[in-house]
C-alpha cells in the first residue's frame, strides 16, 4: 500500500509601513476607508473581499508559484473603527470554512490606518503585517525546503513593496473618483 508524503510548507511573512496623503479633510478620508471591502479590493492581486458578519471580512489574494499553478491566501479579518482617527484590522478566527481546493490556504493579516490632519490634506499612516504558511506545490516537492524558503522570502519582500506601491496608486485614484461621485 503506497504512503502519501507529508505535506510541506514554507513560512513567510512581511511587514511594511507607508505614509501617504489625500487632498481632503480627515473626516472625508476616514469615511472613504470605512468601506473595507472596496479598499482591500484595490490591493494588487486581490481576488475578492466580502463581508461575512458585522465588521468581519474575508480577503482572498491570488498568486502563482512560478510554474503556472494558481494559489490563493485567504485572510479572515475583523475591523475595529476609531471614528476619525484609526481603522485597525486584525485576524479573525470565525471565518467560513475554506473549500477543499488545494490551492487555497489561510494567512494572517493585520493592518492599521491612522488619520491625522496635514497642511491642506490628510496624512494616512498605513502599516500592514502578513504571515502565512504556504503549501509547497507537488511540482516543487523535489526541491530542498531551504531553497524554497529562500526564494519565498525574496518573493515576499518584493510582493510587499509591490503591494504597497500599487495600493497607494490605486487608492489615491479611486478616492478622487469616489469623492467626486464617480465611483
Amino acid at each position: 500500500m503506497a504512503q502519501t508524503a507529508a505535506r510541506r510548507y514554507i513560512d513567510l511573512g512581511g511587514q511594511a509601513v507607508h505614509i501617504f496623503q489625500f487632498a481632503a479633510p480627515v473626516d472625508l478620508a476616514y469615511e472613504y476607508f470605512c468601506d473595507v471591502p472596496a479598499v482591500f479590493e484595490l490591493l494588487p492581486d486581490a481576488l475578492s473581499c466580502y463581508p461575512y458578519g458585522p465588521d468581519r471580512y474575508r480577503l482572498t489574494v491570488g498568486a502563482t508559484d512560478g510554474h503556472g499553478h494558481n494559489m490563493a491566501a485567504v485572510f479572515d479579518l475583523y475591523a475595529h473603527h476609531e471614528p476619525g482617527k484609526a481603522i485597525r484590522i486584525h485576524p479573525a478566527k470565525d471565518g467560513p470554512p475554506l473549500s477543499a481546493d488545494e490551492g487555497l490556504f489561510h494567512g494572517s493579516l493585520s493592518a492599521d490606518a491612522f488619520f491625522r490632519p496635514g497642511r491642506d490634506c490628510t496624512l494616512i499612516e498605513y502599516a500592514v503585517e502578513i504571515d502565512m504558511s504556504i503549501p509547497v506545490p507537488n511540482v516543487l516537492r523535489m526541491m530542498p525546503t531551504t531553497l524554497l524558503q529562500s526564494i519565498g522570502e525574496r518573493t515576499m519582500s518584493f510582493k510587499m513593496t509591490q503591494m504597497l506601491n500599487g495600493f497607494t496608486r490605486g487608492i489615491t485614484n479611486d478616492f478622487h473618483l469616489w469623492a467626486n461621485g464617480v465611483a
